[in-house]
């Protein structure tokens, strides 16, 4: 008699099914990972102001969110493959149009576009990961070379604009398509309707819409706090009289070490769960944003970017975490491109309008420190009814 439910499929056991995936993430999310040098090189190249080059990023994530959201929607029923596939196509036109645009409004036009490439081809990836048996392994390893990646961007951006200039810069982006583009064919193709994680969880707990909105929601906000240090990292830096490339050392010095971020933090969920650690990582970051809103130094910048790039990793882990747990189908896990995108484009935006409106930077952080103590607010919510719903689960 054959067996009711394979328990494992091509995405648990095949390498490079899951290789094709994270490259995947690596490539479609490989402008955002080097947002802050690439929007200080726009800068000085084209002459754009703090503003607009924050309307920029503003318009690269909302294509991100853009396309994030067609596949949390069209995923249910379309080939993730196919998607990804789309991604990569708008994605490199995007890329190769940009290398011939110097005007603030048609270049946020281009970037809006791209933007959706990427989103299409990130949010498909991190679909066909979510719907893996083995899905919270497969997102760890997720962090630990996404947090590579961004490191060697930050550290190879400056000598690639020095010697190519802006134009050279998008067409090396463009260029990170081809590998995902080489495995897309063993990338996993399953739909959330066939999710064979979905199948093999057996009975879980009635978790309320709610939550997971609310969940979601706190994504959203802990992001728009993220991203907006995160686009003006480099312009932080510079205006307290730190060198391009002591800002571009500092950022991928950080950025490497905050690899122990996602032992530390599977280390802390196996003692405490996800919830408690979650929300003390979030707790450093608010307190790392006041102390920069009181007083900006060298030394201040390199101990918060570097307890900043920590806790951000410590807090993607667990934000995948939560939902993974509360979710065996893999549909809500799906939608968390879309809170980022969210998150990402208001984020530079929001940034960018105080800016406009003469704060400085130390006025700026302390206002989107707003946002990272709401997260932390909706997580402490999310918690305790969770702890009310089903104590194991909330401890998981």
């Amino acid at each position: 008699m054959p067996p009711l439910v394979s328990m494992t499929t091509e995405s648990d056991h095949d390498v490079v099914a899951i290789a094709a995936s994270l490259s995947a993430c690596v490539a479609a999310y490989g402008v955002y990972l080097g947002l802050p040098l690439i929007l200080g090189a726009l800068a000085d190249t084209y002459g754009f102001s703090n503003a607009q080059v924050g309307w920029i990023g503003a318009a690269e994530n909302a294509g991100l969110l853009i396309g994030s959201i067609a596949v949390s929607t069209l995923g249910r029923t379309l080939n993730f493959k196919t998607l990804a596939c789309l991604g990569i196509a708008v994605a490199g036109t995007g890329d190769a149009i940009t290398m011939g645009v110097n005007t603030f409004t048609v270049f946020c036009i281009v970037r809006l576009f791209a933007g959706f490439g990427s989103g299409l081809c990130y949010s498909a990836a991190i679909a066909s990961l979510s719907l893996t048996r083995r899905a919270t392994r497969n997102f760890s390893v997720f962090i630990v070379v996404l947090t590579i990646a961004n490191s060697v961007e930050l550290w190879t951006i400056p000598g690639i604009v020095s010697m190519w200039g802006v134009r050279g810069l998008y067409a090396t982006l463009g260029s990170l398509f081809l590998v995902p583009l080489v495995l897309i064919r063993h990338m996993p193709a399953a739909t959330s309707a066939q999710s064979p994680r979905a199948a093999a969880a057996g009975p879980t707990p009635k978790i309320p819409t709610s939550l997971v909105w609310s969940c979601l929601s706190a994504v959203v906000l802990f992001n728009v706090a993220a991203s907006a240090f995160w686009a003006y990292s480099e312009r932080i830096g510079a205006s307290i009289g730190m060198s391009d490339r002591s800002v571009s050392n500092t950022l991928t010095i950080c950025n490497l070490i905050s690899l122990t971020g996602s032992m530390l933090a599977y280390a802390l969920h196996r003692r405490w769960g996800q919830h408690r650690p979650q929300l003390g990582a979030i707790a450093i970051m608010i307190m790392v944003f006041a102390v920069w809103s009181v007083q900006l130094s060298p030394t201040l910048f390199g101990i918060g970017v570097l307890l900043f790039f920590e806790v951000w990793t410590m807090a993607s882990v667990y934000q995948l975490g939560t939902l993974t747990a509360i979710d065996s189908t893999g549909r809500r896990v799906a939608l968390i491109p879309a809170a980022q995108g969210i998150g990402q484009s208001a984020g530079p935006f929001i940034a960018g309008a105080l800016l406009g409106m003469q704060f400085n930077f130390s006025q700026m952080l302390l206002a989107v420190d707003l946002f990272a103590a709401g997260s932390f607010v909706l997580y402490a919510m999310a918690y305790g009814r969770l702890r009310r719903l089903d104590i194991v689960l909330a401890n998981r």
